[in-house]
């Protein structure tokens, strides 16, 4: 009886949370779809099915780029989250199943470098890409973004799950470290290269201060820094300033709903049982 009650306290619990997850996101679609002046601030407006329209959707895919800009986000993301985890995995194999001098003080420099701010880094970058003549360019933004030290640092918890013993049978049949690496971590790290990619993914999909800065030319804009260049001319209109969050949310909304098995996966494990 006491675990029936835990568990419909479990569920209601769970249920309330993504009701109130909810609420803004279904709030941001019904402005989005009333129209212009039509704010949607009481509840019953909100079930009123009547005015529904798609003007504001049009008026944002006309008078903006934003395809251009989602296109741009996505393809920087994705080439950014692959270089990022593959860099990452190796990085974590050779901290957690290789010997070498100076492991330790490496591992130590990787994660200082979590206690350096952006901001902190923003002019020499500036001056190295410019040097590099990387300003207005899309590797101006992804070669920076795949330097975070976290994913390494994650990994390597993972990898340090890997039974060792899996590592020596491999090296007594003459494996290489590469070869050990592809055939035996990757497939046993799988689910949380899944995670640490979509931490990536959505990391470089929501950085706004450096491609704001690195990015010149509206039509190499990333839909961080060209969805408030659009809305500065559209600041009073509310309706519009939704449609446009909606058409923002819908790549990175889509990408936690396809991957959210792996997602979980990879988040509630912390090792790999051997």
């Amino acid at each position: 009886m006491k675990n029936k009650i835990k568990k419909a306290a479990l569920y209601g619990t769970a249920i309330i949370l993504a009701i109130l997850f909810l609420i803004p996101i279904g709030w941001m679609l019904i402005v989005a779809l009333k129209p212009e002046g039509n704010s949607a601030t009481s509840i019953v407006e909100w079930f009123n099915f009547s005015n529904l329209t798609l003007d504001n959707f049009n008026k944002v895919l006309k008078e903006s780029q934003i395809i251009r800009w989602t296109y741009n986000s996505f393809v920087i993301a994705t080439i950014t989250t692959a270089i990022s985890v593959l860099l990452c995995s190796l990085g974590a194999f050779a901290f957690s199943k290789l010997e070498f001098k100076s492991k330790k003080v490496l591992f130590v420099l990787i994660t200082l470098g979590l206690m350096i701010p952006t901001e902190a880094i923003i002019i020499p970058l500036y001056d190295i890409s410019l040097k590099l003549h990387l300003i207005d360019n899309m590797w101006g933004i992804i070669l920076p973004g795949v330097t975070n030290p976290l994913g390494i640092i994650l990994m390597r918890q993972f990898m340090d799950g890997v039974p060792d013993e899996y590592v020596e049978a491999a090296k007594l049949d003459g494996c290489r470290n590469f070869r050990i690496w592809w055939n035996i971590c990757v497939p046993l790290t799988k689910s949380s290269m899944v995670s640490i990619g979509l931490f990536y993914f959505l990391l470089s999909w929501n950085n706004f201060m450096w491609p704001f800065i690195c990015i010149t030319s509206a039509d190499k804009m990333v839909l961080a820094t060209g969805i408030p260049t659009f809305l500065s001319n559209n600041m009073l209109v509310l309706n519009t300033i939704m449609a446009a969050s909606a058409v923002a949310a819908i790549p990175a909304m889509t990408v936690f709903v396809l991957l959210q098995k792996q997602i979980i996966q990879g988040v509630s494990m912390t090792g790999v049982k051997g």
